[in-house]
């Protein structure tokens, strides 16, 4: 027994060191995600440009405190345009029972009317939408987080459902849609999480011989002093659509159409890639992915659920909110940020780098 007790201590005090590493290890991957992130106040503190103006003591926006407040907050802000295309598919399923009938075409062998529906019959179809067009604005927060709203347009056409060699036709086939959504996303990568990651990469170099850690530090400066204008992020948005179908062509007695829908739920998942032209505005490429449910309320038959999903991808342009008043004094031809009575004025528009470097002058 006295063995046996032994090999039973000793499992069980591997077991708890198994799970005392286990936990030890999920949170210095926690704190090291989390130290990544919030790495973005300290490192752009210590950002210098070529020409050693430094952005940790800055002048203020405005001659007035509450003024200079506002203007700081307001430079969080920025207005949001895209347009773009979009792919859509909406499956619903039919199930046998008393009375359900639907004008359901068996289109393969040309036998056309009111047919009575199989035990389940599942029909879908597919089309392009186009154009789409989003706007709205959006906050950006400590460049880690941000949070949105607006709206969105789009134009369509249903197609008619398919599926088993039967086929299922709207009326009033054109739609327009209205969709209002807020969104949250996380910036993954940007300027200031490649700042990070470089001054980690570089710091395997403090031990080196003099003459290569000096090389590697004229590197690292020259890598840290440029403008890096790409950023990546996540973004989930919910909604509601408001969706207007054209009048009907022919009598509704001869073919359903999706009657008065009710605005319905959205939830969507994007992926976010921009380009920084400057410190205000910036162009992007987004691709979503999206769904959303319709029940078609017809009068003439049973209603029946719609399922679609959407996959977009679309451009756009982002304009922030400038916080720094454009200089308008005259004989003054600074073009980069600089004060007057201690206060900072833009030189250049928003379109431009303000603090520009080397082969940026244009």
């Amino acid at each position: 027994m006295g063995w046996k007790n032994a090999i039973f201590c000793l499992n069980t005090h591997q077991k708890e060191s198994c799970v005392r590493f286990f936990f030890m290890f999920k949170l210095k991957i926690c704190l090291l995600l989390t130290f990544f992130f919030l790495s973005s106040a300290t490192s752009f503190s210590q950002d210098e440009d070529i020409f050693g103006i430094t952005r940790k003591a800055r002048a203020p926006k405005s001659q007035s405190s509450l003024g200079n407040a506002f203007r700081s907050i307001q430079e969080m802000f920025s207005f949001q345009l895209a347009t773009g295309a979009a792919q859509y598919t909406i499956g619903t399923e039919f199930y046998k029972g008393d009375g359900k009938v639907y004008p359901i075409t068996q289109y393969q062998n040309h036998e056309f009317g009111y047919v009575p529906l199989p035990d389940t019959l599942a029909l879908t179809t597919r089309q392009w939408i186009l154009p789409t067009m989003e706007a709205g604005l959006r906050l950006n927060l400590f460049n880690l987080l941000t949070l949105g709203g607006g709206f969105g347009w789009e134009k369509g056409v249903l197609q008619p459902f398919e599926g088993g060699g039967y086929q299922f036709t709207l009326q009033g086939t054109n739609y327009t849609a209205i969709n209002y959504h807020a969104s949250a996303g996380l910036v993954l990568f940007d300027a200031t999480r490649r700042r990070f990651l470089l001054k980690q990469r570089y710091k395997k170099f403090n031990r080196a011989n003099p003459d290569l850690k000096m090389r590697m530090e004229r590197e690292y400066k020259q890598r840290i002093r440029q403008n890096y204008p790409w950023s990546i992020s996540v973004e989930a948005e919910v909604g509601k659509v408001n969706v207007n179908q054209a009048e009907p062509q022919v009598p509704k007695v001869y073919q359903p159409r999706l009657a008065e829908v009710n605005d319905q739920f959205t939830y969507a998942a994007a992926l976010r890639v921009s380009y920084d032209l400057s410190e205000y505005a910036s162009v992007f490429v987004k691709a979503k992915y999206m769904q959303r449910s319709f029940v078609n309320n017809s009068p003439d038959f049973t209603p029946f659920p719609m399922d679609q999903e959407v996959y977009a991808l679309q451009t756009g342009l982002s304009i922030k909110v400038p916080g720094t008043k454009r200089c308008k004094i005259n004989g003054c031809g600074v073009v980069m940020k600089h004060n007057h009575d201690g206060v900072e004025y833009r030189g250049s528009s928003i379109f431009n780098f303000q603090n520009r470097k080397i082969g940026q002058w244009y």
